[in-house]
């Protein structure tokens, strides 16, 4: 009697294995690259202190911040806007025969910008510059509403690669059947800035000829093009 069971499962699972192996497949990939100009625009200023006295370093520090930050919001729309993005005091030590020796604090204060307009980006470093602010460490160009670019490059991608398999498959003989998975990926590049503008001397931003020697005239910050990369693999089941 076992051997008659076990008989019988072995011919229910045989035939699905079987036809597990005899599906024909045939599988495409396809690549889709865009650029498009940028529409967002991120700024980070960063205001920094050092000394021994605290109190001073913070009032100073704020001073700076709130005079920077009260005249760029006269610059902005509705849909632009300036936030607190650091603050942070650090004490500095020396050592000296292994005593640990107090030597300053380090006070540092951050807010960031962001733009829809982007002409303005000169205009809006120049006015926090004016205000004392010595560092700009980032300038961010991007695309606000990047997913949705997204989406749509990789469905582009798909039809492409849809209709290669279509192609494909007809030169087997084939016809296409319902797609037996989909892997689809996109990657959106930014546009990075890096400002050469610090409290040190010899890294100071650039500047024009005629304002050589002055903190003013920021030049014209072009800000290139943003990629957007759609990848896709597909595969199809042959009828």
């Amino acid at each position: 009697m076992k051997k008659t069971i076990i008989a019988l499962l072995a011919l229910l699972v045989i035939p699905c294995m079987a036809a597990e192996v005899m599906e024909s497949v045939i599988s495409a990939d396809a690549s889709v690259t865009n650029e498009y100009a940028p529409d967002t625009a991120t700024i980070r200023f960063y205001v920094e202190n050092s000394g021994t006295n605290l109190a001073e370093l913070k009032t100073k520090n704020d001073a700076t911040v709130n005079a920077a930050i009260t005249e760029i919001k006269k610059k902005l729309t509705d849909k632009e806007s300036i936030k607190t993005i650091a603050f942070s005091i650090n004490n500095v030590y020396s050592y000296k025969d292994k005593i640990r020796i107090f030597q300053k604090y380090e006070v540092k204060n951050g807010f960031e910008v962001k733009l829809k307009d982007l002409s303005k980006v000169s205009q809006i470093i120049q006015t926090a510059m004016d205000k004392g602010v010595k560092k700009v460490d980032r300038l961010n160009f991007s695309i606000e509403n990047g997913e949705q670019l997204c989406n749509e490059m990789m469905a582009k991608a798909i039809v492409t690669a849809k209709n290669r398999a279509q192609y494909l498959s007809s030169a087997a003989n084939s016809q296409l059947d319902k797609p037996k998975n989909i892997n689809a990926y996109c990657s959106l590049s930014s546009s990075v800035v890096q400002p050469r503008y610090y409290a040190n001397s010899s890294m100071k931003m650039a500047m024009t000829e005629d304002a050589a020697g002055d903190a003013g005239a920021v030049e014209t910050i072009e800000p290139g093009a943003i990629t957007v990369r759609a990848n896709v693999s597909m595969s199809y089941y042959l009828k």
